[in-house]
């Protein structure tokens, strides 16, 4: 059995459960993300992940020696450490713990990207532990600075800070917010580290990998994507992810390139990864897929990323073949003001667009919305697809003029 540790939403399971693979799902019961329809699954249960590590130990192994579990499939940031070392103790395939911190610490892996790669392979950060610091470090970097926790994953609470007023500010909130915020998680013993680096100027792209025992990495075409900054709001949260990309096929080799040297040099191995670039500079990796790429990837070109990282864990060549030429996008809008949301807008509207194929709310009126910068997620979802790339663009441009689209109080 495949046994996902931690949540498994839509998108991620569905390609290893039409080829006949046993699933699992071990929840966690702090997670505050939407569980998948899991009713075809094999197994699930639920437990707190906040326990401490011999006690989950102890629950996969009972798990394991029940149903017979082959590999462990992370697909989720808050989950990569535990992964790592349950699959260590249990003796099952995975990620060396060691990497897996790595990807965990943005300021540890962007030390080891300036050690192993270059000093312009990735943006000069600092890490600040007090408002002295912090003001310092952005005079040393020069403003605009970009600030981010260190462990929060879909660009929660960063920032884009033009002035010492700015930055002094989001980071007050940072230092507010975030430790609840792990609390919430059942993280309690997380600690906020706080990453100030200066502001790269480039477009947004991605790439999602997998790497075997030996280390080879095998990648995936590029992503382009739209943050919040590109559609008019002062936030980067990811707006929308593109199939196929806009850049030159020279320029989209060197990523894939810069890809592989980040992941080598983090010590990446039996693994999924997911690979952000700002411009042509490596942004962060994380030990995953990244959020919808396994989707994006199928529905523009019939990748199936998912089998390929469940290929790696079972010690088997990986297939990335393309069997489509399509153009695709996921697009999960925010809103762009904080508050309650009270309805959303132009649903209709959404169905009529020409590329449409499907979408999902995600938030109901009286929850709290806002940007990722809040610490708030998007509350819709929504799929676009079409044989030409122009089509699927111009109905993602649609989407981004409707400033109205999500009504708060």
């Amino acid at each position: 059995m495949i046994l996902f540790p931690g949540m498994v939403r839509r998108g991620e399971f569905e390609s290893l459960q039409r080829r006949g693979l046993p699933l699992g799902v071990l929840v966690d019961t702090n997670s505050k993300h939407r569980l998948a329809d899991v009713s075809g699954f094999a197994f699930v249960e639920r437990v707190d992940f906040s326990r401490p590590l011999p006690e989950l130990i102890e629950v996969v192994r009972e798990i394991r020696d029940r149903w017979g579990v082959s590999c462990l499939f992370n697909v989720m940031e808050y989950y990569v450490a535990e992964t790592a070392a349950l699959a260590a103790a249990l003796g099952l395939p995975g990620i060396p713990p060691e990497a897996a911190e790595l990807c965990r610490d943005k300021c540890a892996m962007r030390q080891r990207f300036h050690e192993r790669i270059g000093p312009d392979a990735t943006a000069r950060f600092v890490t600040v532990d007090s408002e002295a610091s912090l003001l310092e470090a952005a005079g040393l970097l020069g403003y605009p600075v970009f600030l981010q926790p260190s462990n929060v994953a879909a660009s929660m609470w960063s920032s884009r800070n033009p002035d010492p007023e700015t930055l002094r500010a989001n980071y007050r909130a940072m230092v507010q917010e975030v430790p609840e915020f792990y609390r919430k998680l059942g993280k309690s013993d997380a600690r906020l580290t706080v990453v100030l680096a200066e502001f790269i100027e480039g477009a947004n792209t991605s790439i999602d990998c997998v790497a075997d025992a030996s280390g080879q990495v095998h990648t995936t075409p590029v992503v382009d994507v739209l943050t919040g900054k590109d559609v008019g709001i002062d936030d980067f949260h990811h707006f929308a992810r593109i199939l196929p990309s806009r850049l030159g096929t020279a320029e989209q080799r060197a990523l894939a390139c810069l890809a592989v040297a980040g992941m080598q040099a983090l010590g990446m191995t039996t693994c999924a990864a997911h690979v952000e670039f700002i411009g042509n500079r490596l942004g962060e990796i994380a030990a995953r897929p990244g959020g919808n790429r396994a989707r994006i990837l199928e529905l523009a070109g019939g990748i199936d990323l998912l089998h390929a990282f469940y290929q790696i864990l079972r010690g088997q060549r990986p297939e990335l073949r393309q069997e489509t030429h399509l153009s695709a996008a996921i697009i999960t809008p925010f809103a762009r003001r904080g508050g309650n949301l009270r309805t959303i807008r132009h649903l209709e509207r959404i169905t009529r667009l020409p590329t449409y194929l499907y979408h999902e709310v995600r938030a109901q009126p009286g929850q709290t919305v806002g940007l990722a910068k809040d610490g708030c997620r998007a509350p819709l979802y929504i799929e676009l697809q079409a044989a030409a790339a122009a089509d699927v663009r111009r109905d993602v441009d649609e989407i981004a003029s409707w400033t109205d689209l999500y009504e708060v109080s």
